[in-house]
């Protein structure tokens, strides 16, 4: 799944937004090219004639007009909001909700494991 949102700059160039759900990667096996399942979300920011100018989720940016940034990017209210839902988009996808489930899950596995370890230093008096 990709979504991809632009916009024309004060300088007159075209900004763009990708942002791609990734459900495989081919990865290097010592020369073997594998595909992997995976699920991954890439943000990616460019800028015609500069090329590639960053990536990640948008971050708060105290810059005048801008409210938002990519890396290098400058990002108004209005397209950020537009950038905003084409994540929860991705975010809303069946996907993307059993990944958050399976993490979840293993969260609370983990926070078992410390809870029984804690409690066995304590019986074993370490």
């Amino acid at each position: 799944m990709k979504k991809e949102i632009t916009w024309t700059t004060g300088t007159g160039k075209e900004a763009k937004v990708e942002i791609v759900l990734r459900l495989e990667k081919i990865l290097d096996a010592d020369g073997d090219k594998i595909t992997v399942p995976c699920c991954e979300m890439d943000v990616i920011a460019s800028i015609e004639g500069i090329g590639y100018v960053g990536s990640g989720r948008p971050r708060a940016a105290n810059q005048q007009g801008c409210v938002a940034r990519i890396d290098k990017l400058g990002i108004n209210a209005e397209n950020l909001a537009r950038i905003n839902i084409a994540i929860a988009e991705i975010e809303a996808t069946p996907e993307w909700v059993a990944k958050v489930a399976r993490l979840e899950a293993n969260r609370k596995s983990g926070e078992e494991y410390d809870k029984h370890r804690a409690m066995m230093r304590r019986v074993m008096g370490y």
